[in-house]
């Protein structure tokens, strides 16, 4: 008989396995490999707005200084070491079109005859022109500090704030403490003190008698010329001192 070769039986067909689905993310249901251009895409986006405030946070600034060294230079001894804060986002946008919505300097100066004084300058709509620049309106506050106004001539005058936009005068008469409060207004550029209230010794006077007013009348303060054009407006008492309000309209800063 002629060999024959075993039959090897044949081994059973084993379906491929399909591929492995990929994973989704249970928040996006965008899968793992789809979202790698987002993730890209938004660290590009954050970089270059981390880029852009910086520049204009360093615009912002060398702005800022260049307008504080403009105003010191036009104040010349008048206003020392000014701090300028420029307003309006973005800086760069307001630069390129010359214009910002608000410009708010605060610094240290002196009047003519040497009192001190804080000043607080609002600069509003300020615009870019030929060789410096120009604001539509100006807010100014000029607060004193009570100890530098406490002087008048030989005596001795302590003043506060007495509440309610009054101020509290006190001094000695004969070895008693007389005490006035008094309302500050503006009359002409020129501050009087008007009475509403008086005690010597902790016993009442008449706030209106002749010699309540004679003593205020010694006290009327002629204001200095202010900068940049403006005009008093009022007087306000406040916890720091006594502050001056003045305004203007289209101002030159050049």
């Amino acid at each position: 008989m002629p060999f024959r070769t075993p039959h090897a039986p044949a081994s059973p067909h084993v379906p491929a396995s399909p591929p492995a689905p990929e994973r989704r993310n249970p928040r996006t249901g965008r899968t793992g490999r789809s979202s790698r251009p987002y993730r890209r895409a938004a660290a590009v986006t954050v970089l270059v707005a981390a880029l852009l405030l910086t520049a204009d946070a360093l615009a912002r600034q060398l702005g800022e200084e260049r307008f504080a060294d403009r105003i010191a230079a036009r104040q010349g001894s008048g206003l020392t070491s000014p701090e300028v804060t420029i307003e309006g986002h973005p800086f760069l946008l307001h630069a390129a079109r010359g214009q910002h919505p608000e410009v708010r300097v605060t610094g240290d100066a002196r009047t003519p005859d040497g009192i001190p004084v804080k000043a607080e300058v609002d600069l509003h709509r300020v615009s870019e022109q030929p060789g410096g620049y120009a604001a539509d309106s100006v807010d100014a506050a000029f607060t004193a500090p009570f100890d530098a106004l406490g002087t008048a001539g030989d005596r001795e005058l302590r003043l506060s704030d007495a509440g309610g936009g009054r101020l509290r005068i006190e001094s000695g008469v004969l070895g008693m403490s007389l005490v006035i409060t008094a309302e500050p207004r503006l009359d002409a550029g020129v501050v009087t003190l008007h009475a509403d209230s008086a005690t010597l010794a902790g016993r009442p006077l008449d706030p209106t008698a002749p010699a309540i007013a004679g003593a205020l009348s010694r006290e009327h303060r002629q204001l200095p010329p202010l900068p940049l054009g403006l005009s008093p407006t009022e007087i306000t008492v406040g916890p720091d001192g006594i502050t001056a309000h003045a305004e203007a309209r289209r101002v030159n800063l050049t």
